[in-house]
């Protein structure tokens, strides 16, 4: 460890007792000292009352002008400047008048220097647990929101990306509030202001240092160009069995940054930093890959010829590009014609006859830069070309299915079912499902890879949907039967007695039945138990055995569709809307 000059020289003067050496290092707060905090590069801390042990480390901030000159004034002496009541609303008065006046507590003015709250420190007179607040206008600035299970708050940026800003951690009584470095100075910038971290730090031990610092009581001045502390070793005041002790009183600063995060200020003075990948598009007679940018400024398009590959240029990737957005539905929406992410961006996508992800050029270069990293990982050739329903939809204005996306059709069924069920009897076939749920629903795709991972999460999320929530309080009341164990084992039996029940032909309700128990069984005996015999049995019962795991969920999909049909129109042929 480098020789920090703040360290008193009583301390460096023990080098030959080395017992001594450390308790005086101690004292000191060498070890603190060392850490640099104000200088740390990813969190610091801005409020703090932790005590472990023979250490009590207390630490409060507040935001001061970073005018000329004041940074000097602020270090000038390592007294606080402001007391813990900082921050607060208050009435006061002058002298013997008997007139109270009001201040906000927004702002101070103290030798000359400005000064603001940045932490409100709150008391409750030991009924609840003393808090660190950070003040509101950092929350806002930075759009954060609090997540109270992990004690942080998060701020979403403009590519999506959600990301901790301020973390608070509290044990007992004691309690911590670190900040990300980076929104610390950013916002410090818009402000014009430094980071004043006020610290009043103890410590005790049970050696007795009298004879090297002098006596009972020794004061040392610690400065350097970021701080302002004064050291206090003392022995006049044992408690327990403690003999020493010492304080560490004062501040040091953080500084920000020259100016704000240009994501604050790009509308008005036009710097944003963007950024471009480019993608293949085409290859030579060589077999080389041809590539471009999608940087729509440098493309061609109906009104402009740059002599650039055009803006609607068919780009093509490989399916799994979308098993990122599928992992996290709470943040991305994935659909038969786009990928987008919460409110900030959405890329228009289609599935080819290739089954290949194709994307329009120009359209990838107005999503994120690290997304388009992420794209171009999955880049290949052009290999077929676009789909019909997409000519028809991009080129010609008009509405166009899907017609080769099993997913869309059984969504279209699924609704259809639930629309006839609350038309008949004014609640749904399948119970929705609670909002932890909703992403079997959401995200129901056929899978990406041959994995077996993602093989078995869309055929559980296929069950739940389907099977798991069957509405069985409507099929009992419907077909006057129960579920007993024996005669009615389950749902999907109780079903085919309800279908019975309102008409459905045996031919049709074999349909039905088959697609309900193909889903019901390849999740029992596979997807949500080992695997083994029993689930070879069910693939070859269900005809699914010498199919690829994308090819198994598809005709599981499209059985269900089938059956899903064929109930929506029993229930419209044989029923009175209510």
């Amino acid at each position: 460890m480098n020789m920090d000059n703040r360290i008193p020289s009583v301390i460096r003067e023990f080098t030959d007792q080395p017992a001594m050496r450390n308790v005086l290092s101690f004292l000191a707060f060498e070890d603190w000292f060392a850490k640099k905090e104000n200088e740390a590069k990813d969190w610091i801390v801005v409020a703090r009352s932790w005590q472990e042990r023979a250490t009590n480390l207390f630490t409060f901030s507040a935001l001061a002008s970073a005018a000329k000159g004041n940074l000097e004034r602020l270090l000038s002496k390592p007294d606080w400047d402001i007391d813990l009541e900082f921050g607060k609303p208050y009435f006061y008065s002058h002298g013997d008048e008997k007139v109270a006046h009001y201040d906000s507590g927004m702002s101070t003015e103290i030798d000359g220097i400005e000064f603001r709250p940045f932490i409100i420190y709150r008391y409750f007179h030991d009924f609840v647990p003393n808090t660190f607040e950070l003040v509101q206008n950092f929350i806002l600035y930075h759009e954060a929101f609090f997540v109270p299970e992990k004690g942080e708050y998060y701020r979403i940026d403009d590519d999506g990306d959600i990301q901790p800003i301020v973390r608070i951690k509290q044990e007992n009584d004691n309690r911590l509030v670190l900040v990300d470095v980076h929104h610390l100075k950013d916002y410090l910038a818009a402000n014009q202001c430094y980071l004043v971290r006020y610290h009043d730090h103890r410590r005790r031990a049970l050696e007795d240092i009298s004879e090297h610092i002098g006596g009972q009581f020794a004061s040392y001045t610690l400065c350097d160009k970021s701080s302002s502390f004064e050291l206090w070793l003392r022995t006049d005041i044992p408690w327990n069995n403690y003999k020493s002790a010492s304080r560490l009183l004062g501040k040091d600063v953080v500084f920000p940054y020259s100016e704000p995060d240009k994501r604050h200020t790009w509308f008005a003075t036009g710097e944003r930093e963007k950024k471009f990948a480019t993608f293949i598009i085409d290859r030579n007679e060589q077999g080389k890959d041809i590539e471009s940018t999608c940087n729509e400024k440098e493309l061609s398009n109906y009104f402009t010829d740059r002599g650039t590959p055009h803006f609607l240029t068919p780009v093509f990737f490989k399916r799994e590009v979308l098993v990122k957005y599928y992992q996290e539905p709470s943040r991305y929406r994935v659909g038969n014609s786009g990928v987008g992410c919460l409110d900030l961006w959405h890329l228009p996508i289609d599935i080819t006859g290739e089954e290949l992800v194709q994307v329009w050029l120009g359209d990838l270069g107005r999503i994120p830069y690290k997304e388009q990293l992420h794209w171009r990982q999955f880049n290949v050739p052009p290999r077929g070309t676009i789909t019909r329903h997409r000519w028809l939809r991009d080129f010609m204005a008009e509405f166009a299915d899907p017609t080769d996306d099993p997913i869309y059709y059984f969504r279209v069924a699924f609704e259809e079912v639930q629309r006839e069920a609350r038309a008949r009897y004014g609640e749904d076939l399948f119970q929705g499902l609670d909002e932890k749920d909703r992403h079997a629903y959401e995200t129901l795709h056929l899978p990406l890879t041959e994995e077996w991972k993602e093989f078995d999460e869309q055929v559980q999320a296929l069950a739940k949907v389907t099977v798991d929530s069957l509405n069985v309080n409507l099929l009992s009341r419907e077909s006057g039967q129960k579920i007993d164990g024996s005669s009615i084992r389950g749902s999907i039996e109780l079903l085919g007695i309800y279908l019975k029940e309102i008409g459905v032909t045996e031919d049709i309700r074999k349909q039905i039945m088959y697609a309900m128990h193909a889903i019901q069984t390849i999740r029992s005996t596979g997807a949500a138990h080992r695997k083994g015999s029993n689930f070879n049995k069910a693939l070859q019962r269900f005809q699914l055995y010498n199919l690829s795991n994308r090819e198994k969920v598809k005709k599981l999909v499209t059985d269900l569709t089938r059956a899903l049909s064929l109930i929506a129109e029993a229930m419209r042929q044989t029923g009175t809307s209510c």
